[in-house]
């Protein structure tokens, strides 16, 4: 059996998407993180993408593939 950090740095990191529930039509689970689509800005018609976990505020994104990133990181930042 592969290892999934090994995977998806040979690819890229393109199997991310493939980890991703979508919980409802706004929001998403990855990794522990929930990533919530907010609503569209009025001024530049653009969706923002907030991330949490228990509670926790980790910040927002302007896409989804931006938060998965940003949860990967945050993953590990916590591992060292």
């Amino acid at each position: 059996m592969a290892n999934t950090n090994q995977s998806n740095e040979n690819n890229g990191g393109r199997d991310f998407i493939s980890q991703v529930i979508q919980l409802s039509r706004h929001s998403y689970l990855y990794r522990g993180f929930t990533i919530q689509k907010c609503p569209r800005n009025p001024l530049t018609m653009k969706h923002s993408y907030r991330i949490s976990s228990n509670g926790d505020y980790f910040g927002r994104d302007f896409a989804l593939a931006e938060a998965i990133k940003t949860v990967d990181a945050i993953r590990k930042g916590a591992q060292q």
